[in-house]
């Protein structure tokens, strides 16, 4: 579902929703991954595991955290996503971050486990916004009911 070099993802939706369907499944798939991101949970809803499940302790003296990883320090990050709705076409929505802002890079180094480094470090990917067609099924559900 996601370019590795992309902070987007397109999510496959039923064809012909309205344009406030749409909208409405959009947001609740942001909310989804900001609540499913901020319990410390990856796409399959397990706690994130080896070094993708740790903080370096230089981070933690930085910052004071602990685990589990939760990817919210200063909820700048997850407070950015987004909706595209001028990106989006009939039968899929686009979420994630607009390019060339902090967050952005902030959710690239987590998605890709960068971190600042050119190269990804081995497990340390946290592909958070990534999302199961399952969980979007649900969404659609929900909000066409």
């Amino acid at each position: 579902m996601r370019n590795k070099t992309e902070t987007k993802i397109k999510i496959r939706v039923p064809m012909g929703l309205s344009p406030d369907e749409r909208l409405d499944v959009g947001l609740e798939i942001l909310q989804f991954i900001h609540d499913r991101t901020t319990e410390g949970k990856n796409v399959y809803g397990r706690r994130w595991s080896g070094k993708a499940g740790e903080y370096t302790e230089a981070y933690k003296k930085k910052t004071g955290k602990s685990e589990p990883v939760d990817l919210v320090l200063s909820r700048e990050m997850l407070g950015k996503m987004q909706y595209f709705k001028s990106l989006s076409r009939d039968g899929e929505l686009i979420v994630g971050f607009k390019n060339g802002t902090k967050a952005e890079r902030k959710a690239e180094g987590n998605i890709q486990g960068t971190y600042g480094q050119p190269n990804p470090i081995p497990g340390k990917a946290r592909p958070f916004l990534d999302i199961l067609q399952k969980d979007v099924n649900q969404i659609v559900k929900k909000v066409t009911e």
